[in-house]
């Protein structure tokens, strides 16, 4: 494989978070100046490489938005999945999280059970200020989807179980059902 699959492939696989320039020139083992020629001389029909700071991310190019935008909206009518409810459930319980932090608890990467949820308007990932890395944490669209007012009138193990029942009941009910 040339140095333009493998930057490529290592981008795809970091996801959102990019590579650092310093992680690029140490996997390759290339200087900054070859980097920086490899990277200019990267060709995708439909990809791009874009440099953040020193981040590199591996993204879609423009002329890919409204297809892109009509994917997501068909995916948006899909229902969760159960990586996903896990996921959502440790942010909700647990926020703010890192994804490093979800990965612990679940034990698994869970890449993209969050992109899903991100894209789904239920998380948002922040900054982190003097931090490469987002504390992800639920939005005001998943109070509205799953009832409640805010993130405190999530049932807890003090409280009645058939309230906790009544909740996931509900939240099991209305996984797929998040326009």
């Amino acid at each position: 494989m040339d140095k333009h699959g493998i930057i490529e492939s290592l981008l795809y696989t970091a996801g959102d978070e990019g590579l650092d320039e310093k992680q690029l020139l140490e996997i390759l083992e290339i200087n900054q100046a070859k980097l920086s020629e490899l990277i200019s001389s990267y060709t995708s029909s439909g990809l791009i490489i874009q440099k953040f700071g020193s981040t590199y991310i591996l993204t879609s190019k423009k002329e890919a938005s409204p297809y892109i935008e009509q994917l997501i909206e068909q995916k948006s009518n899909m229902k969760l999945s159960q990586a996903a409810m896990e996921t959502l459930s440790i942010i909700a319980y647990n926020q703010p999280l890192s994804r490093s932090d979800i990965e612990l608890i679940r034990g698994i990467n869970s890449d993209g059970a969050v992109r899903t949820l991100i894209a789904r308007g239920l998380i948002e990932a922040k900054d982190v200020e003097n931090s490469r890395s987002h504390a992800l944490q639920t939005t005001d669209l998943f109070l509205n989807v799953f009832g409640i007012e805010k993130i405190e009138d999530l049932p807890t193990t003090e409280e009645d179980e058939e309230e906790m029942d009544d909740f996931f009941s509900n939240l099991v009910n209305q996984k797929g059902d998040t326009k």
